[in-house]
């Protein structure tokens, strides 16, 4: 016999209705002061409530670690690539985020209450990742270096390849077959420098009357424009501009009346965070709220070239937000983000290196060898 369940009496029902709405409108506000970033701080001498910020940051490894102020965050919320931290007090703040054999991405950031601070970190490898693009194959698809002597040869020894690739003397070339991408890289190449040295001479002949009226743009030897970023050389240096209003301009080009404080409170930093003095700079500007009439938005950000020569300039495949320099000892990703500072990585070392991104990958001209370069561990 199947036991008989009655229903809770009509009464019964409206009085827990009545308890559950009373609970829920009792805990409405601090669920509200919860998630607008009031917290209340139960370990202080004089408990009390205060108003905390968040960071939101994006970082492609997945075995990253972040710590804020040398301290490793284990309570974030990860949201894909990205991690969401929240509850962080109002001050200057600096994040490291640390990958195994990557290189450590390191920024000052303002966390102002009731915001969400973005920021996009980058982690390339330490050891070049390359990929050789050779002019000969073996059958079996492996590259084949001709070179002069096998005898205490080192190829490519800095990096590490993400093909088995083979050393030979031979010039009987018949025995091996031809590699296409070899013949197109090499003619992209041929055609960049064409192109270079027509839009130098161009420049050379070109000449203004006055400067008063041109722009960083018209003044460029080469613009590269992707979505809503322009970037263009305008003398010995490379910028990036902001096409658009609003929303369309990426958020590190505008900053706050407190960001701009902080970031020249940042320039005179040594290194450490500077304690009271910094402290007290800081928290006369959080006292009021920052909003969309106190932003104020910039038109160009330049791109650090670590005081070297620019031999040349692309954004990075697949993110907007970095871009390539090829510069005199080698090929560097920089972050176009400055607040604080511009994070510069290492991507391949090399001098009077030559370097074009096509179809999403990076090449390189490294004297007689050609290669692509890997922002990516090569996992076996």
């Amino acid at each position: 016999m199947k036991p008989i369940v009655e229903p809770l009496a009509r009464w019964q029902r409206r009085l827990i209705f009545f308890l559950l709405l009373v609970a829920f409108l009792l805990s409405l506000p601090a669920f509200i002061f919860y998630a607008t970033g009031y917290r209340y701080n139960f370990f202080s001498d004089q408990p009390s409530i205060t108003a905390t910020g968040g960071l939101y940051i994006a970082a492609e490894a997945i075995d990253s670690k972040i710590f804020i102020d040398e301290l490793e965050v284990t309570n974030a919320r990860v949201f894909r690539k990205a991690y969401y931290i929240q509850g962080l007090q109002p001050s200057l703040h600096r994040v490291h985020v640390q990958t195994p054999g990557r290189n450590t991405w390191v920024k000052n950031l303002v966390i102002q209450r009731h915001i969400v601070t973005e920021a996009e970190a980058f982690n390339l490898p330490l050891v070049p990742q390359i990929r050789p693009v050779t002019e000969y194959q073996k059958i079996t698809g492996e590259a084949v270096f001709v070179v002069a002597s096998t005898t205490n040869a080192s190829i490519l020894d800095f990096a590490s390849s993400s093909v088995p690739f083979f050393l030979t003397t031979t010039k009987a070339t018949s025995t091996y077959r031809e590699n296409p991408e070899y013949d197109l890289i090499t003619d992209l190449f041929l055609a960049k420098a064409s192109t270079t040295a027509k839009l130098k001479k161009e420049r050379e002949m070109f000449s203004f009357s006055t400067t008063s009226s041109t722009s960083s743009e018209e003044l460029a030897t080469t613009t590269i424009t992707r979505d809503n970023l322009t970037l263009y050389q305008n003398g010995d240096e490379v910028f990036v501009g902001a096409i658009g209003i609003g929303k369309q301009i990426p958020h590190y080009f505008c900053t706050s009346q407190l960001a701009t404080a902080s970031n020249q409170t940042a320039a005179v930093m040594t290194g450490t965070l500077a304690g009271a003095v910094e402290e007290e700079l800081l928290f006369q500007d959080t006292i009021s709220e920052v909003s969309d009439s106190e932003q104020e938005c910039r038109t160009e950000i330049r791109i650090d070239r670590k005081w070297q020569t620019v031999r040349g300039f692309d954004f990075f495949p697949d993110n907007q937000d970095l871009v390539l320099m090829t510069l005199e000892d080698g090929l560097y990703v920089v972050e176009i983000d400055d607040r604080a500072w511009q994070n510069v990585q290492l991507l391949y070392p090399g001098r009077d290196l030559q370097t074009i991104v096509y179809s999403g990958s990076i090449f390189v001209k490294d004297g007689n060898f050609l290669l692509e370069v890997l922002p990516e561990i090569i996992t076996e």
